[in-house]
């Protein structure tokens, strides 16, 4: 495995270009152009003032415990993962300034390191739910890794008498 590719699953370096496929595992349909958003600026900006989302879009806020539909144009599915591409939580159908269920958009969510924005309707079809785990490609590879994996540290074998 390149060097490049371990810094991306320990979640030191960006996917090429920005965008990467998600998929379920053991799945077939995929969401293919999922744009990766790890900057403060744009993890804020998100999806703000953009029309509709295309059935094969979305946007993956990395790292991400909550967020805010303000200023939103139109409704998304949402799905909070953990740093293992579990879905903590799901959310479907949330409308443009909305707070319903209150909190999920302000507080943050228990468990969940990162965010994924789709097209409404999303979750329903690529069969969604809380435990579901999520592969995340990038373009060009066919190795899928997922949300924010980090390589395991290394730990030092127990001492004799321990």
């Amino acid at each position: 495995m390149s060097a490049d590719r371990v810094a991306m699953l320990a979640g030191r370096s960006r996917p090429a270009g920005g965008v990467v496929s998600v998929s379920v595992e053991g799945g077939d349909e995929a969401v293919g152009r999922v744009a990766v958003a790890r900057s403060v600026w744009s993890r804020f900006l998100g999806l703000m003032g953009r029309p509709e989302l295309a059935p094969d879009e979305g946007l993956w806020l990395v790292p991400c415990r909550s967020i805010h539909m303000f200023f939103m144009r139109a409704a998304i599915d949402l799905a909070f993962l953990d740093r293992q591409g579990v879905v903590v939580r799901q959310v479907p159908g949330m409308r443009p300034w909305s707070l319903r269920p209150f909190g999920v958009t302000l507080l943050p969510v228990r468990g969940a390191h990162s965010a994924l924005e789709l097209a409404p309707g999303a979750l329903r079809r690529l069969n969604i739910v809380p435990g579901t785990r999520l592969n995340f490609t990038v373009p060009g590879t066919t190795d899928p890794h997922t949300s924010g994996r980090r390589v395991p540290p290394r730990t030092a074998a127990p001492r004799a008498g321990e």
